[in-house]
């Protein structure tokens, strides 16, 4: 038998709902793929 979700409560959340990342959307939306992708390793 399948698990399912009957009497559990659900909750749903988003990564912008938890981390701020308006820096990061702004490189992505200027279309440099490469400062983006470095934005990215220095924040590993």
């Amino acid at each position: 038998m399948p698990a399912t979700l009957d009497d559990k409560l659900v909750v749903a959340i988003s990564s912008r709902a938890l981390f701020d990342l308006e820096e990061e959307n702004q490189v992505f939306d200027a279309g440099d793929a490469q400062a983006y992708m470095q934005l990215q390793l220095e924040r590993l």
